[in-house]
């Protein structure tokens, strides 16, 4: 485990996979009235580090005193089996990184590593929005506090503007990426690192960023990253509003004005469908991958809206 001022990183096992956690800020020991955890579910890839930034504002912005904590994806993290062989690539994935194994690696988690007396402020991003929807399935209710959906891929994926043209890709020639990556593997780190500064030249891109984007080196971990896209395309379809109608007090939605994978359209259709939710969409044109360019933003967002319920519960 290292340690970077209040940031740590560590890894754990979870339902059998070595999963990257960060943490900033620790769970109180100490019995108090109420004790929170903010807990973020990142979108696919499903690499926490990229949400480091989004993380350290949002802890800092409660002075420190609630902990935020996160966690990767099984399989989505580079552990350092450089030695994987075209045999081992071709096998199918473990359950644990289809869509539903995912679910469960979360719910595992949670359930080994928190305390049922902690009110968990659950926030995820993209695809992480559609897991916390079916955690909420199983966790407490006492439990959640606040759900913060952000950007949320929750219905119709494969039907979106981007996901048509995703869809296909995936289905087709979802091994000539893992291919490719498996060629470019044996580059060195630093010609990696270069590559990726390429690709974001001219943008404002975070360290942690950039670092997490060389677990796309990977060809495992794009193997388990491009399985997980095609399961979303072909499970996220309907929108359960069964789920969202008996958990609607604590859910809260953030849709982006020009977002591909979930458009305006799913947010007025969704406010339409439930007028008394709340719903807001974003007027200052933040990308759905908020974490390259827009973190500090997106945890004053969220850090201002949690108030209502914090002070609530402080009453």
């Amino acid at each position: 485990m290292e340690q970077e001022n209040e940031m740590k990183s560590e890894f754990h096992t979870v339902t059998g996979c070595v999963t990257h956690v960060l943490k900033f800020g620790e769970i109180p020991k100490l019995k108090s009235k109420s004790k929170f955890l903010f807990f973020v579910i990142p979108g696919n890839p499903g690499v926490i580090e990229y949400y480091e930034e989004f993380m350290r504002h949002l802890y800092h912005r409660s002075n420190n005193k609630i902990p935020v904590w996160g966690m990767s994806y099984a399989g989505h993290v580079s552990i350092g089996n450089d030695g994987t062989g075209f045999t081992e690539l071709v096998k199918q994935p473990p359950e644990e990184c289809t869509l539903l194994g995912q679910i469960r690696h979360k719910l595992a988690f949670i359930q080994e590593c928190i305390p049922e007396d902690i009110k968990l402020i659950l926030i995820g991003h993209s695809i992480g929005c559609y897991m916390i929807l079916r955690l909420l399935k199983y966790l407490p209710k006492h439990q959640v506090l606040r759900c913060f959906l952000l950007f949320p891929t929750i219905e119709r994926m494969a039907l979106s503007p981007r996901g048509q043209i995703i869809t296909p890709l995936l289905h087709y020639l979802r091994w000539v990426c893992v291919w490719f990556v498996k060629a470019v593997s044996y580059l060195s780190p630093q010609m990696q690192y270069r590559i990726i500064l390429r690709i974001f030249k001219g943008n404002t891109v975070p360290e942690c960023a950039l670092n997490a984007t060389m677990n796309l080196f990977d060809p495992a971990c794009v193997n388990h990253i491009t399985y997980l896209a095609r399961d979303e395309m072909d499970m996220v379809t309907d929108l359960d509003q069964d789920l969202i109608r008996n958990n609607i007090s604590k859910l809260s939605f953030y849709y982006g004005a020009e977002d591909h994978w979930c458009p305006k359209e799913y947010c007025y259709e969704m406010k339409r469908n439930f007028p008394h939710a709340d719903i807001r969409l974003c007027d200052k044109n933040y990308a759905h991958a908020f974490v390259l360019n827009s973190s500090q933003e997106m945890s004053k967002i969220v850090w201002e809206w949690i108030q209502k319920d914090l002070h609530h519960k402080a009453d």
